[in-house]
């Protein structure tokens, strides 16, 4: 039996957007084939990535790893006319990440979306330089600075297509898998979650770090969360946040599965849970295994879970 080709497509959700990991951890664990990947912001980070060779064991370790001190180093501040971050360090670690790769060198087929600022309309990102293509998808608006490329002005995709379905289906998929981190889709589309109830989801990382690391992170999130004015961060991500949560069900009403995963309390900048974030998208994507071996006509592929282990909305 010929098996159908398999498209990704990896939404925006900043911090939340780690599920995504979990979801390449599983689909690498089943041996299910990608045939293409196409992301937005966080996704295109994650889902470049992977695309260039870099495993989903190896993105967790990179994932928990991060702390506060690594955060801050990432930051190099603008100017006030541009932007709070200038993102040249933000490109030089994802240039680290992906190996200096063009798109021209990846392994799997990959895109990324950002938004040309000037003309007002969507880019699909899929020739040259990887890394700043990536750091163009991210790039939200006011809190990092625009990406100059082939003399465009390029900001977060997530602005105008937070999950790029139709651009993975572009792509020659034949079914499109999509991941979205901004809760459980209101369409028809079979839709995938994890039991926030279950003992699979813990309430995040403690043992393994430094006193100092674990101070410095709860000491961030609480003054994150306890801003009685918002930050201009906080303004620039919430307002672009509930944008994303209309936006996204034009393009997941067109996918033929979602995978949802679902982290209770989790902010757009809560990176130090990496390991939470992951655990729920490790828990949802095995609850999509049995729909997503019906789907590709894999003949073959152990897939070690039955119809009973799916959660959400078939």
């Amino acid at each position: 039996m010929t098996h159908r080709r398999l498209g990704l497509a990896l939404g925006s959700g900043s911090a939340r957007g780690l599920a995504h990991i979990g979801v390449l951890k599983v689909l690498e664990r089943e041996g299910v084939p990608v045939g293409a990947i196409a992301g937005t912001s966080i996704g295109a980070l994650i889902g470049g990535a992977f695309a260039a060779g870099v495993t989903a064991d190896e993105m967790e370790r990179i994932a928990v790893s991060v702390d506060f001190k690594h955060l801050v180093s990432l930051a190099d501040v603008a100017r006030p006319t541009t932007a709070l971050v200038n993102g040249r360090h933000v490109e030089e670690f994802i240039r680290d990440v992906v190996d200096n790769q063009t798109f021209a060198d990846v392994r799997i087929p990959f895109c990324c979306i950002a938004v040309d600022v000037a003309a007002e309309r969507e880019v699909v990102l899929r020739d040259g330089d990887l890394a700043s293509a990536i750091r163009a998808s991210v790039s939200t608006p006011v809190v990092f600075a625009p990406v100059e490329r082939e003399g465009r002005l390029l900001v977060d995709g997530a602005v105008l297509d937070p999950i790029p379905v139709r651009a993975v289906q572009d792509m020659g998929a034949d079914a499109v898998v999509a991941v979205t981190n901004l809760g459980l889709p209101t369409g028809r589309v079979p839709t995938f979650s994890n039991d926030l109830h279950s003992g699979d989801i813990q309430t995040g990382r403690v043992h393994g770090r430094g006193f100092a690391d674990l101070v410095y992170s709860r000491v961030f999130t609480g003054v994150m969360d306890r801003l009685r004015s918002p930050s201009v961060y906080q303004l620039a991500s919430g307002s672009i946040d509930l944008m994303q949560r209309g936006l996204s069900e034009q393009q997941l009403a067109i996918a033929d599965l979602v995978i949802a995963p679902q982290v209770d309390g989790a902010a757009y900048y809560s990176f130090f849970e990496a390991d939470r974030m992951i655990r729920a998208g490790v828990a949802a994507a095995e609850a999509a295994l049995p729909r997503i071996e019906t789907l590709l006509e894999m003949d073959g592929v152990h897939v070690p879970l039955d119809d009973t282990r799916a959660r959400g909305r078939v």
